[in-house]
């Protein structure tokens, strides 16, 4: 006879008894993965949206919006796991904020996108946020990091024969040589960099398969280097070579759908002014001078006519001495 105080034994049962086997749908399962699936496509779908949201904002100069939308695409992805699109996303922001000159967090989402264009291997992502840290820590006073940035960006860009990202580099690394000092190395940047530009700008004309944004911003650059090339040489008071440049900009320029904006066509032209009488080239000073009234003039510019008015006066009165002192010599100077 069993004691009632006996203690309760554990009554065991074979895992195979038909008792404890648990029922598996295919149904449900199926359901279950269709539920995580269509949760996954929203995310991506929301995701997509704030991305494009973002971007249409930053087009339009709204940065406020666009960068709240923009953190919101890059929690998505990240959530998501999809690290080309964090990538995307990091860059842009990095844009962004280099737009807004606030380089300290440019630089922040640029060693972001650094990081994860590395695990992925992407080449020319990573040349592409290398010359943008090094244009940031350029501004941010830190050349000796800008310098090491921008040419592993060089090597990068090389490497995977990437012209127009080899073209971007040299000039970058240029305005980074510039601001240390070394303008005669800058000069030779800027000259390696302006051969690649123009040509590549001559075979996107020759071929017209080239996109019209890529022409686009090849000639962007191509501009920009001149400007740069020309400010460089005007530095090292090699007059006739900054003239070059600076003559260059404005027929390239004009060539264009879309010229240069006013202002800098405006300051490029007393650029070339101060070249050309640097030379005694007085012609060529009247004939910028007369360009830039035009300009003033079409832009109601009243107050800037006026001062050009002048200088044209005092140039025509150089040029007049300078052709009487090439007749007559033996007179004295004026």
């Amino acid at each position: 006879m069993t004691s009632s105080n006996s203690p309760l034994r554990p009554t065991y049962i074979l895992a195979d008894e038909t008792t404890v086997r648990i029922p598996r749908d295919p149904s449900l399962l199926a359901q279950a993965e269709r539920i995580a699936q269509g949760y996954h496509q929203c995310q991506e779908a929301e995701a997509s949206q704030w991305l494009k949201q973002g971007l249409a904002h930053l087009r339009k100069g709204q940065y406020t919006p666009a960068l709240a939308l923009l953190q919101q695409a890059l929690q998505s992805y990240r959530n998501l796991g999809d690290k080309q699109r964090q990538a995307k996303v990091l860059l842009t922001l990095a844009s962004l904020y280099y737009r807004v000159a606030d380089y300290l967090w440019a630089a922040d989402y640029g060693r972001q996108c650094l990081r994860v264009a590395r695990e992925l291997g992407d080449d020319a992502l990573m040349q592409q946020t290398l010359d943008h840290l090094g244009n940031s820590y350029r501004h941010l006073g830190n050349l000796q990091r800008a310098l090491e940035y921008m040419g592993q960006s060089l090597t990068l860009a090389k490497k995977i024969g990437d012209r127009p990202g080899e073209m971007r580099s040299l000039n970058n690394l240029a305005m980074v040589y510039r601001a240390k000092g070394l303008t005669r190395q800058a000069a030779t940047l800027y000259e390696a960099s302006l051969m690649i530009a123009t040509t590549l700008g001559d075979s996107g004309a020759a071929n017209r398969s080239q996109s019209g944004s890529d022409h686009g911003a090849t000639r962007n650059t191509r501009l920009q280097i001149l400007q740069n090339l020309g400010n460089t040489y005007l530095t090292l008071r090699e007059y006739p070579q900054a003239v070059d440049c600076y003559e260059r900009f404005i027929a390239v320029s004009a060539d264009g759908n879309t010229p240069a904006d006013s202002r800098t066509t405006r300051r490029i032209l007393v650029q070339l002014t101060h070249a050309s009488i640097a030379m005694g080239d007085h012609n060529r000073a009247i004939v910028h001078l007369q360009h830039h009234l035009s300009i003033a003039c079409a832009l109601g510019d009243t107050k800037g006519a006026a001062v050009l008015l002048d200088d044209l006066k005092r140039g025509y009165e150089a040029l007049s001495e300078a052709r009487v002192a090439a007749l007559h010599p033996e007179l004295p100077s004026m």
